[in-house]
């Protein structure tokens, strides 16, 4: 099969690596819902960001440090489609296919904060990435391992590796599968609390049929009144929280408690803002 165009209607019919972390209910931008419905045809695909643009105009120079750190890799493939007889649904686009003692697959990353990205050199990247790093070997059995290779904030280059893991890779394929196949049906994936799935039922949902009503179950109704409630108080409570904070603050730009950075203030676009830096689990550590 040869590659088709991304986003095109035929490869979002495809299971590929950058769909495989919302299959699996680990993305950070889709769920399960909304992938199902994206890739039943039901929604368009998704729109190409300032940051997808940011990681495409860079790529070729973040490949390119790489390939000069391993010149025993003369050999390599960009944009390699990778593809099995056995798995005609599937398929994964690693951003190089590497030959040289071993064949490799290496991936492309740039981040604006690096908070989710461990020590170079392992495995220890965000997961959604290192779910999709994993679909990418499954597709490619030739290859020994995977690099993922990172522009961080700072403009550092750090190279992470990513070992075949088959039962990871087969277990993928399961999950993969399954979904796959329920696309055939007409029941979705059952409803979550993200983003995207209230994205994905606004955008099913256009029109308004005006004057029409429907009958709700109680408890749904109940669940909305008291969620909406419960927001307000909250946000209530947020702003009077960081006006207490601020107040305290002054001029300082960091805020402690026993030893534990809680917030700091730092200049926008409007004026000041008060970012969080420690969570009610860091609190307790420090109260034990």
């Amino acid at each position: 099969m040869s590659a088709p165009t991304p986003g095109s209607a035929e490869w979002m019919k495809l299971v590929t690596a950058s769909k495989v972390a919302a299959i699996i209910g680990v993305s950070p931008w889709e769920s399960q819902f909304s992938m199902w419905h994206r890739m039943k045809g039901d929604l368009p695909p998704v729109d190409v960001t300032e940051a997808m643009k940011r990681g495409t105009f860079l790529e070729a120079g973040v490949l390119a440090w790489w390939l000069d750190k391993h010149p025993e890799f003369p050999d390599y493939t960009p944009q390699y489609w990778a593809a099995r007889d056995d798995l005609p649904w599937a398929a994964a686009t690693p951003d190089l296919r590497a030959v040289g003692p071993e064949i490799v697959v290496v991936d492309a990353k740039t981040a604006s904060h690096a908070d989710d990205w461990g020590t170079p050199g392992t495995d220890e990247i965000p997961t959604h990435y290192l779910t999709s790093t994993y679909w990418q070997l499954a597709m490619t059995p030739d290859a020994a391992r995977a690099y993922v290779v990172l522009l961080g904030p700072f403009l550092d280059f750090a190279e992470y590796v990513v070992e075949r893991d088959e039962a990871i890779q087969a277990d993928l394929i399961a999950r993969c599968a399954a979904f796959y196949e329920s696309l055939s049906g007409d029941t979705p994936p059952d409803l979550d609390d993200s983003l995207a799935t209230f994205e994905t039922l606004k955008a099913l949902h256009p029109d308004i049929d005006r004057g029409a009503r429907v009958e709700i179950p109680p408890e749904v109704a109940a669940e909305y009144v008291a969620a909406v409630a419960d927001a307000k108080v909250a946000a209530a409570r947020e702003v009077g929280a960081k006006s207490a904070l601020l107040d305290v603050m002054g001029d300082a730009q960091y805020a402690t408690t026993n030893g534990v950075r809680v917030a700091r203030r730092q200049p926008n676009r409007s004026g000041v803002s008060l970012i969080a830096t420690a969570t009610p689990a860091d609190l307790q550590e420090t109260a034990a």
